[in-house]
């Protein structure tokens, strides 16, 4: 993908190609400066929007639609099961039948059910820290990030903990290439998960799903396993993603890791502003339902555009200095988990959960330092890290006593 040509060079623009580019956001700069309004002609053709202003605008725009019926829905390359029954609703859904799956499961993922797990999650880091602290070498992303939203995915949706490294790569393998095989692996785990739940409902989210009402009818069995498979999607990407990116943003910066480990409040306060920098959701997909113009551009009805939210998160028109970490920003307008109508539901949780695993790498490995060549990107939707290797001064174990985290991999 050649970006130094002027607007043709942008013909050939491909997003899951730029996610393992560290300079991504560099390269989205200077699209927007050759034009806001990009245009690709891969995947069957699509208009890329990079200004926070043009962004935010489609996101509240309902002519610029979430459904299947009029695109790709929230990201492609998309796929969905072989026998074309099972899509994922409300991510792919508009209006009010978007507004019946999102409000029940807003409470149930709300910014008090969020804090009411951080203990549970700090139980969870400490466990997973215990594994590997007398080593003194560790992946930070296959070993920490990538682990504890597994972990905490599968205890809320009442899922076997000892199989998450499975899930997880089915998961991965969606997202990244719209593995049609891992979907059908998803699609299964939710027919078994939907079985367990009917004979015997509980308390969890899966069971309190089956109690949702969708556009005056009680929850079909595919919207119910539908919507679990987003929230397995949801829980296993965005956290994992954002945890690999800001510990490698701490290696790579003596200065930020000093001001953080001077005072350890400040961990809380910053949180918004790595996400910004990160944008762990890098963007969303719409099909234009109607003609209309955004960013001086006219879109036409079935235009697909691509809402790309790290070009957003990095505009200068809003964020000075955009590439630059700032403590001091006031970072409550960016867009790390998207905007509108479709803002990532379960934010509060991601927020609380890196939180708790920047506090306690920072409190039980303070020296970590990144290993040269030890950072492995994936191609995906998002920004996938595989693999940050470190190096550390060994500690001891706390040994909470956390026996799936210790015991699921052996």
């Amino acid at each position: 993908m050649n970006d130094d040509r002027g607007a043709e060079s942008w013909r050939e623009y491909n997003h899951i190609e730029l996610s393992v580019r560290p300079d991504a956001p560099q390269v989205l700069d200077r699209l927007r400066a050759q034009c806001p309004v990009g245009r690709s002609e891969k995947f069957g053709g699509f208009y890329i929007l990079t200004r926070y202003a043009d962004c935010v605008a489609a996101a509240t725009d309902p002519r610029f639609s979430s459904s299947l019926q009029h695109g790709p829905g929230a990201g492609f390359p998309h796929t969905k099961a072989r026998d074309g029954t099972l899509q994922i609703p409300m991510i792919n859904d508009d209006g009010q039948r978007h507004r019946d799956f999102r409000l029940p499961l807003q409470k149930l993922f709300s910014p008090k059910f969020a804090a009411s797990q951080g203990d549970r999650i700090r139980e969870i880091c400490d466990g997973l820290i215990d594994r590997f602290i007398e080593q003194g070498r560790a992946d930070l992303a296959d070993q920490y990030s990538i682990e504890l939203p597994a972990i905490l995915i599968c205890e809320l949706l009442d899922l076997p903990a000892d199989r998450r490294r499975e899930f997880q790569g089915w998961a991965s393998d969606l997202v990244a290439n719209a593995s049609n095989d891992a979907m059908q692996k998803l699609v299964q785990l939710t027919e078994d998960l939907y079985r367990l739940r009917t004979e015997s409902p509980g308390q969890d989210i899966p069971s309190k799903i089956l109690e949702f009402s969708i556009e005056g009818h009680p929850i079909t069995k595919d919207e119910w396993r539908g919507l679990v498979l987003l929230l397995i999607l949801g829980g296993l990407d965005t956290t994992a993603n954002a945890g690999s990116h800001i510990f490698e943003m701490i290696g790579q910066s003596p200065e930020l890791r000093a001001f953080l480990l001077e005072d350890r409040s400040r961990i809380a306060t910053v949180i918004k502003e790595f996400v910004r920098v990160i944008s762990p959701v890098s963007q969303h997909s719409r099909g234009v339902t109607e003609d209309v113009e955004v960013g001086g551009h006219q879109f036409h009805k079935g235009d697909v555009v691509l809402l790309n939210w790290l070009a957003a998160n990095h505009d200068p028109a809003v964020f000075e200095d955009p590439h630059t970490f700032n403590a001091d920003r006031a970072a409550d307008r960016h867009l790390g988990f998207g905007h509108g109508p479709h803002r990532c539901l379960g934010s509060y949780l991601a927020l609380v959960e890196l939180q708790v695993m920047i506090e306690q790498i920072l409190d039980r490995l303070p020296d970590f330092e990144l290993v040269p060549g030890g950072v492995t990107r994936f191609p995906s939707l998002n920004r996938g890290i595989s693999h940050l290797q470190v190096t550390f001064t060994p500690g001891k174990r706390r040994d909470h006593g956390v026996e799936e985290v210790r015991d699921a991999n052996g």
